[in-house]
């Protein structure tokens, strides 16, 4: 078999995935100049350049990005049955991080699904706000709301609509009390109570009288009996759907982004992440 030097390769993974020298020689116990060292190996013995070096950065090349999702994806699997080997035969996890709406509201059902068709591999869930720092993390599937994330492989969910809710089914949208959603720093798109009144006709301006810093504290809130809430309707549907929250009458505004899965594109062969897209209603 014509191998490259096997150390530079790793050295040249794990630059690729935390995006510079001095943090791979950090997890690797080297210097920065020992990884860029290797790199220049292996850019030799491939006679490619991988690498696009400026100050203190590295880019990755067309090439670069090629030869990564390859190797990675080859590595991953030997550290993979390497594990397996030496821990008995015991399945490393198959890491999920999820926003706190999608995690506690939505994905339950959908793991439960993923746990019938793969019984076989163990899901480790992580509740957590936006990070896209996949593998330095140590996460195989990130389901978060919209953004921008070039560097991975992003495979849309849904696309929502934000519908008025209750803990009473007739409750009226222009006298209730409200309550709003704190969407975070990193959400600006998601429009409020004051825009869904505007857009709609609705003659009311005052302001909230309670703001939640997540949706799943919003649905409680309003079961609590301390007002409404415009919340993501597919998000809510079990919640809805056993009477613990009213759709109230008005109507709906779409979402301005979707729902996304966001994985790193080296493991888009994982057939335990094809499981899990598939019961997430990925097609």
């Amino acid at each position: 078999m014509k191998l490259p030097p096997l150390n530079a390769l790793r050295a040249f993974e794990c630059a690729a995935r935390t995006g510079s020298f001095s943090a791979a020689g950090a997890e690797m116990g080297v210097s920065s100049a020992a990884v860029s060292m290797q790199v220049k190996n292996l850019e030799d013995w491939l006679g490619l350049k991988l690498f696009t070096r400026r100050a203190n950065q590295v880019r990755l090349t067309d090439a670069g990005r090629d030869y990564y999702q390859k190797a990675a994806m080859a590595l991953a699997e030997i550290a993979s049955f390497t594990q397996a080997l030496t821990e008995g035969g015991k399945r490393r996890p198959l890491v999920v991080s999820a926003t706190p709406a999608l995690a506690q509201l939505w994905l339950p059902e959908r793991l439960k699904a993923f746990a019938a068709a793969r019984p076989d591999v163990p899901v480790q869930l992580r509740i957590e706000d936006d990070t896209i720092e996949l593998e330095a993390a140590g996460i195989d599937a990130r389901l978060s709301y919209g953004g921008e994330h070039p560097d991975y492989r992003t495979q849309e969910l849904f696309t929502d609509h934000l519908v008025p809710v209750g803990s009473e089914p007739d409750a009226d949208l222009q006298t209730a009390p409200l309550v709003e959603v704190n969407w975070g720093a990193t959400i600006t798109s998601v429009p409020g109570w004051r825009q869904y009144f505007v857009q709609h006709g609705i003659p009311r301006k005052d302001p909230a009288a309670a703001v939640a810093p997540s949706v799943p504290s919003a649905v409680s809130l309003v079961q609590a009996g301390l007002g409404v809430a415009l919340l993501p309707e597919q998000v809510v549907s079990g919640e809805i759907g056993t009477g613990r929250l009213h759709r109230l009458k008005g109507p709906a505004l779409e979402m301005p982004r979707p729902y996304v899965l966001i994985t790193a594109h080296y493991k888009s062969r994982s057939r335990r992440l094809r499981a899990l897209a598939e019961a997430l209603g990925v097609r």
